[in-house]
C-alpha cells in the first residue's frame, strides 16, 4: 500500500483539526510531553462558538489557552487525570470537580471501556488528539516519550487525529507504542510547538539531601535492586549518591524515566541484567526531562516503552527482583494514612483543593508489598514540614484524599528518619511517625494524638528509637 498517499489524503491542517469539536463532544488531548498544545491554542479560539464541550487531558506540563479563554468553564469543560504544577492556580479555583481519579495502570481500561459503560456501547471519547513522530515507511507513528495510554485512548474514541512533531524521538516498546495510519483519521502537522522538555533540573533542598541520605543509610537499595523513581531534587539526589555509593547491577522498571536514570545507564550502574522481566531492557511509560534524555532515548535498544497496564500493574512490578520504588507525599497522619493528592479542609480557601492525582504510587507501592521475592521496598518520603506547618499530622482531615492507605504503607521517610510501618499497632506507628517529624512539632503531635486516643494515656513514647524507626537522624 502507498502509506504516503493515503497521508496526504488524511493530512489536515490545525485550525481544521479544531473545527472538528462539535457541541456536546468530549475529547481527548493527551498529556505530558505528548500534549496536543497546538490543538489546545486553536480550540480556544473557538470559544465563542462552541457549548458543553469536554476536553482530557494528564499530567498537565502547560497553562491551556483554552482555560485561559474561559475561565470560568462556561463553554469548554476540563478533566484530568494527574495535575501538574502549571494548572494548580485553576484547580484551586474550579476545585477537585475537575479531577478523574483512579490510579494509572486503570486509565487504558478505562480510556477503552468507560463508553461502553456510561453510554451503551457508544465511545466515551469522540476525537482523540494524539502526538506523534513522523510516520515511517510502514506506515506506523510512534508516541515517543509518553506511550501510558496513548494506544487505548485512540481505540476508545470515534475519531483519532495524530498530530506530528519532527523532533519527538522515536522510542522502541512492548507493545502499543505506536499506531498505524490505517488506525487514523486525520493527520496534523504540528510546526508551531516543540516537544516540551525541561531545559534544566532544580537543584536539590538541604531536606532532598538529608532524605537521600537517610535512604543510602538505611540500605534499601541494594546491587541488584530494580528501581523505580521520579523526577526531581529527592530522586536526582538518590540517583547521585548510587553512583557515589558504587552499587552496581541496577534495573529500571519505572513509570517515569528522568535524566537520573538515563546517566546511571550511561555510567554503567544499570544494567538491567537480573531483571525477571525484559532482561537488559530499561521499561518505563513515558519520559519527561531534558532535550539530552530525549535524544539518548531516540532508537535506543537498551530501553523499552509501555502502556501503562503494564509498567505499573502491581502483579508485574512484584516480579522484579529487589524492587525499590520512591515517592514523595503531601501529607502522613499519624496512623500512616498517605495524602499526595487531594488537600482537605485545611486549605487556606476552606476549600478543598486537588494538587495532583494518584498516578502510579499506590500501584507501585502495592508492587513492592507484594514482592515475589519478599524484597520489595516502597518508601514513601515527605518534607516534615512546609511553610511552618507539619506535614506530618495527628489524622488526614475532612476532605483530604488518601492515596495509599496505611494497610500497606511500608517505609515512611522525612529528613529526620526512617520508618518501617508494616505490622505495627497504630501506638507504634504514632511513636515513630512522631520521631520522623520535625522536632519542633513532636510535642504538639503527640499532645494530639493522646486527645485522639491513638497513643495510650500511659504510654511513653522512647527516648531512642521507637519500633520501626530504622534509622534516626539526631
Amino acid at each position: 500500500m502507498d502509506y504516503q498517499k493515503e497521508y496526504e489524503r488524511k493530512l489536515i491542517s490545525p485550525e481544521e483539526a479544531a473545527n472538528l469539536v462539535k457541541d456536546g463532544m468530549h475529547i481527548e488531548i493527551g498529556g505530558s510531553a505528548n500534549t496536543a498544545l497546538i490543538i489546545d491554542k486553536y480550540l480556544a479560539k473557538r470559544k465563542d462558538e462552541l457549548s458543553h464541550v469536554e476536553v482530557g487531558t494528564f499530567i498537565d506540563i502547560a497553562h491551556y489557552e483554552f482555560l485561559k479563554a474561559d475561565p470560568e468553564q462556561e463553554k469548554i469543560k476540563w478533566e484530568s487525570c494527574f495535575l501538574y504544577e502549571p494548572v494548580r492556580k485553576c484547580s484551586k479555583e474550579l476545585g477537585p470537580c475537575v479531577h478523574r481519579p483512579g490510579v494509572l495502570s486503570d486509565a487504558g481500561y478505562i480510556a477503552k471501556e468507560l463508553g461502553g459503560v456510561l453510554k451503551g456501547g457508544k465511545k466515551y471519547t469522540d476525537i482523540a488528539f494524539l502526538v506523534t513522530t513522523p510516520m515511517d515507511r510502514h506506515g506506523f507513528f510512534n508516541f515517543g516519550v509518553t506511550c501510558t495510554f496513548l494506544k487505548s485512548i485512540a481505540e476508545g474514541a470515534e475519531k483519532v487525529v495524530v498530530v506530528v512533531k519532527k523532533d519527538m524521538p522515536w522510542v522502541n516498546g512492548g507493545y502499543d507504542e505506536c499506531i498505524h495510519i490505517s488506525e487514523v483519521d486525520y493527520i496534523v502537522e504540528d510546526n508551531e510547538f516543540p516537544t516540551p522538555f525541561l531545559p534544566f533540573l532544580p537543584p536539590p533542598s538541604k531536606e532532598d539531601e538529608m532524605i537521600a541520605e537517610n535512604i543510602m543509610e538505611a540500605g534499601l537499595i541494594e546491587n541488584g535492586s530494580t528501581l523505580q523513581v521520579g523526577i526531581g531534587g529527592l530522586p536526582n539526589t538518590v540517583v547521585r549518591m548510587l553512583k557515589e555509593a558504587g552499587l552496581k547491577d541496577l534495573g529500571i522498571h519505572t513509570e517515569m524515566m528522568g535524566d537520573g536514570l538515563m546517566e546511571l545507564m550511561e555510567e554503567g550502574i544499570v544494567t538491567n541484567q537480573n531483571k525477571k522481566l525484559d532482561r537488559g531492557k530499561a521499561v518505563f511509560s513515558f519520559a519527561l526531562g531534558t532535550r539530552k534524555l530525549y535524544d539518548f532515548l531516540d532508537r535506543n535498544p537498551e530501553v523499552a516503552t509501555y502502556p501503562v497496564e503494564y509498567t505499573n500493574n502491581p502483579f508485574v512490578v512484584a516480579q522484579q527482583p529487589k524492587m525499590f520504588s520512591l515517592n514523595q507525599v503531601a501529607q502522613i497522619d499519624l496512623m500512616g494514612q498517605i495524602n499526595s493528592g487531594q488537600i482537605g479542609l485545611t486549605s487556606p480557601s476552606g476549600k478543598i483543593f486537588q494538587i495532583s492525582g494518584t498516578g502510579g504510587q499506590l500501584d507501585f507501592v502495592l508492587g513492592c508489598f507484594y514482592s515475589f521475592d519478599r524484597q520489595g521496598k516502597s518508601v514513601l518520603a515527605t518534607y516534615s514540614t512546609y511553610n511552618g506547618t507539619s506535614r506530618i499530622i495527628p489524622a488526614l482531615p475532612t476532605g483530604a484524599g488518601v492515596t495509599v492507605p496505611r494497610s500497606v504503607v511500608q517505609y515512611v521517610a522525612t529528613e529526620w528518619g526512617i520508618a518501617y510501618l508494616r505490622g505495627l499497632p497504630i501506638y507504634k506507628r504514632a511513636a515513630a511517625m512522631i520521631q520522623l517529624a520535625h522536632p519542633d512539632h513532636r510535642d504538639w503531635l503527640e499532645e494530639e494524638a493522646r486527645k485522639l486516643g491513638i497513643l495510650p494515656p500511659k504510654y511513653s513514647i522512647p527516648a531512642g528509637k521507637a519500633d520501626g524507626v530504622i534509622y534516626r537522624r539526631d
